[in-house]
Order: C-alpha cells, then structure tokens, then sequence
C-alpha cells in the first residue's frame, strides 16, 4: 500500500493537503461491500414481499381447505345421507384393488384397504371394535402418519409442485368414538401406500377389542 498526495485544497487563511490511500485490493473490497450491500437491500424488500404475498395465501385458504388430525377426531357433523349415499355410489361404480390388513401373527383380519384409483378407503373388520381416541390410533396412526403426510403435500402445494386437487387429505369417520372407516384422497406413491399399510396393521392391533 503506498500513500499519495491527492489535492491541496486552501483557504483564504490556510491551506492543506488531503491524502489518500491508493491500494486496489482495498478499491475492489470498497466496491463489492458497495454492490453487496446494495444486494442485500433489494433481497430484503422481495422478502417482505414474498411474505405479504404467503399471508394472503393464508387467509385466502383458511382452516377448511385440509381435515386437521384434531378436526378428524372431534365431533364434526356428520354428512347428510344423500351425500353419503352419493359418494358410497361413486365407490361402487370402481372396481377397487384389495388389501387385507392381517395381524403379525396372520392369523386375524383387522380391516380392508380399497385402493381406487388416486383414493384410498378403509373398512375395519365386521368383528373388530377400534377407539378411535386411543393414542396408537389417534396419536400415532392419525397425527403421526396421516397429518404429516397432508402437511408435506400442503408444502408441496405452496411451493407450486402440485395442485389443491391432487394434495393428500384424508377423513376418519367413526360413530360414539368406534372407527366406520377412513377415506385418504391422494395417498400419493408405493412408498406412501406401504407406510400406511404397516402403520395401520400397527394402529388396529394394539386397538383391537372383539364384538
């Protein structure tokens, strides 16, 4: 670094000489601090942006786009019986792929899985009786499982990789706490449909009570 004269500069009454340091690794240091700074600026408004542009996502989508875990155990009403009625003559009209969930010892059907088409539909076995508030359903095959699977594709959704119609939902639907059955829509791919069979296998047999 070598140090020069860069100007006089005198008054009426004085006069004086202002140095300066000549370096050019400081004079490109100085410029990209500059340009990065500047960077940095632009980056901080298109943040704040982005995040006005996600809360009115947010309040566009509201809490009735997806079933939470909570909302699927409480006691939300019940359909009305022709849009059961309806919906059970959709299934019908599909010849689904079945799946029977067996105990680990093989020995015990616990549900059939219906896979059809995109959808899946779970029918617990006719001799079975499943609380659906008992924590190795509720808490682990519902929250654990299911919620984390729609919460995934929500952020699927957001990021712009799929659409609303083709994230993963799902219903339980039960009468006095017993489990009727389960509708998953969109449960996505083999590994997907693999999890769910093993933990529901799980779910069911460590809620089993016979008829």
């Amino acid at each position: 670094m070598r140090i020069i004269e860069m100007e006089h500069q005198c008054k009426p009454d004085s006069c004086k000489t202002v140095w300066i340091l000549e370096d050019p690794q400081i004079r490109i240091l100085l410029a990209l601090r500059r340009e990065l700074e500047e960077e940095l600026e632009e980056l901080n408004e298109r943040i704040e942006k982005l995040q006005a542009y996600i809360n009115a996502l947010n309040s566009m989508i509201g809490t009735s786009s997806f079933t939470t875990a909570e909302a699927a155990l409480g006691t939300s009403p019940v359909e009305d019986e022709a849009d059961r009625e309806e919906a059970e003559q959709a299934m019908a009209r599909e010849v689904p792929t079945e799946i029977v969930i067996l105990n680990k010892e093989r020995d015990l059907d616990l549900a059939t899985v219906y896979v059809e088409g995109p959808d899946l539909r779970v029918m617990p076995a006719d001799h079975a009786l499943y609380d659906i508030k008992m924590g190795a359903f509720a808490r682990f095959f519902v929250e654990r499982i299911l919620g984390n699977f729609q919460k995934e594709d929500r952020h699927r959704v957001e990021n712009g990789e799929i659409g609303w119609d083709q994230a993963f939902d799902f219903e339980v639907k039960a009468e006095d706490g017993i489990l009727q059955g389960i509708i998953i829509k969109n449960f996505g791919d083999e590994e997907r449909l693999a999890e769910i069979q093993r933990t529901l296998r799980w779910a069911l047999e460590k809620t089993y009570v016979a008829r």
